[in-house]
C-alpha cells in the first residue's frame, strides 16, 4: 500500500505544478491572454474547494480503494485529454480534472490514518510529507523538460495516475460511514485554523511575494528564484522525514508551535537579506516550519478522528486550505511587502495559541485508531 499512498501524493500535487512551466508555450500555440491562461490553473483548483468534502464523504460511506481508483482514473483521463482539445473543452477537462484530483492528498493521508497507528504512523506521515516536497520541487523542473518538447507532454504525465488507480483497487476496506454524521472536536478545529493559516501565507508570501523581491531587490533571474524555492522545500523532505523525533520529544502540538515559530521568525528577517545567500537562509528557516507543520497537524486530525468519519474530516481540511490558497495572493497583492511583516506576527500569535490550545484541547484526547 506504500506504493499507492505515496504515488497518490505526488498524483495530488502534480496537476498544477507539472503544467505551471508550459502556460507560456500554451498561451502562444493557443493564442490566449493572460486572463484566459490563469484560468487553466483557476478551473483545475476550485473544484478542490468543493468537492473535496463530498469526495471524503462518499470514500467513508464506499470504501477508501473505489473512491481513490475512481478520482485517479478520472484526474489521468481528463488530464490527457487536455493534450488534444481546444481551449473551452480544455477548461471543462480541467474543471473534471480538478474533481478526480479534489481530495488526493487527503485520501492518501486517511490511508495512512487507517493502516498505521502510533510511532509507525507519525513516521509514515513524515514521509508521505517528505514525498509530497519533493515532488512540488522536481515538478516544476520536470513541466519544464517537458514543455521544452510540446507543451502536450505535461498534460500527457497525467497518465501516470492511472496504474495507481488500478492499485488502489486492492485495498478493500468497505463501507466505513452509515450517514453524513460530520465529527467536530477542539482539536479538529484549531487543525482546521492553522491548515488554513497556513496556506493563506504560504501562497501569499512565499509562493507571491518572495520571488517578486529576489528579482527587485538583487535582480535574481527565474533560475535563481527556482533554486530558492527548490532548496527550501528539499529542506522541507528533509525535516519531515524526521517528524517522529520531534513529535516524541515535543508532542504533536509542541511540534506545531515550534514549527508556527518558524515561520515567524523566517517571514520577520526575510525582508532584512542584504544578499541572495542570507534570503536563501531566512527561506530555508520557513522551510523547516513546512516539514514540521504540515505532518504534524496531519497526524493530529487522524489521531483525533474515527475511522468512520476520517476521509471527511481529512478532505474538509483540504477544502480549508484550498480557500487559504485562493485568499493569499489576493491579500498579499493588496498589502504589499506589509505582508512579511503582517504574516510574522500571525505566526508568532499562532505559536501561542497552539500551545493554549494544548492546554485546553490537548489533554485526554485517546488516538481513535
Amino acid at each position: 500500500m506504500k506504493a499507492v499512498i505515496f504515488g497518490t501524493t505526488l498524483i495530488g500535487i502534480m496537476g498544477v505544478s507539472i503544467v505551471s512551466p508550459a502556460l507560456p508555450d500554451i498561451q502562444r500555440a493557443l493564442n490566449l491572454n493572460e486572463f484566459q491562461v490563469g484560468l487553466l490553473i483557476t478551473f483545475f483548483t476550485l473544484p478542490g474547494i468543493f468537492f473535496a468534502p463530498l469526495m471524503g464523504f462518499l470514500a467513508d460511506r464506499y470504501g477508501r480503494g473505489l473512491i481513490l481508483s475512481i478520482s485517479l482514473v478520472t484526474f489521468g483521463l481528463s488530464g490527457f485529454a487536455c493534450a488534444f482539445a481546444n481551449f473551452e473543452t480544455m477548461l471543462i477537462l480541467r474543471f473534471v480534472q480538478g474533481v478526480g484530483g479534489s481530495a488526493l492528498t487527503s485520501l492518501a493521508v486517511t490511508l495512512i490514518g487507517d493502516i498505521y497507528s502510533g510511532a509507525e504512523r507519525v513516521k509514515m506521515l513524515g514521509y508521505n510529507a517528505s514525498v509530497l516536497s519533493v515532488g512540488l520541487s522536481i515538478y516544476p523542473l520536470l513541466g519544464g523538460f517537458l514543455a521544452g518538447f510540446d507543451w502536450r507532454l505535461p498534460f500527457v504525465a497525467s497518465l501516470a495516475s492511472i496504474p495507481i488507480g488500478i492499485l488502489a483497487l486492492r485495498f478493500k476496506q468497505g463501507r466505513v460511514g452509515g450517514s453524513f454524521k460530520l465529527e467536530f472536536n477542539g482539536d479538529i478545529v484549531v487543525a482546521y485554523l492553522l491548515g488554513f493559516s497556513v496556506f493563506l501565507f504560504t501562497y501569499g508570501v512565499f509562493y507571491f511575494q518572495i520571488p517578486l523581491m529576489l528579482e527587485s531587490r538583487f535582480g535574481a533571474t527565474s533560475i535563481v528564484r527556482g533554486f530558492v524555492q527548490s532548496s527550501t522545500l528539499i529542506l522541507t523532505a528533509l525535516v519531515a522525514s524526521k517528524l517522529n523525533f520531534f513529535v516524541k520529544r515535543f508532542g504533536t502540538y509542541g511540534t506545531v508551535s515550534l514549527g508556527f515559530a518558524s515561520y515567524g521568525f523566517s517571514l520577520l528577517t526575510i525582508p532584512l537579506s542584504s544578499s541572495i545567500f542570507t534570503a536563501t537562509l531566512f527561506t530555508m528557516i520557513y522551510g523547516f516550519g513546512h516539514g514540521t507543520v504540515l505532518p504534524a497537524l496531519q497526524n493530529l486530525l487522524v489521531e483525533r478522528t474515527g475511522v468512520e468519519n476520517r476521509a471527511t474530516v481529512m478532505t474538509i481540511y483540504n477544502s480549508m486550505i484550498r480557500i487559504g490558497q485562493t485568499l493569499g495572493p489576493i491579500v498579499a497583492s493588496l498589502t504589499g511587502y506589509l505582508a512579511f511583516t503582517l504574516s510574522s506576527l500571525l505566526s508568532f500569535a499562532l505559536s501561542v495559541f497552539v500551545l493554549l490550545s494544548k492546554v485546553i484541547y490537548g489533554c485526554g484526547s485517546p488516538d481513535r485508531t
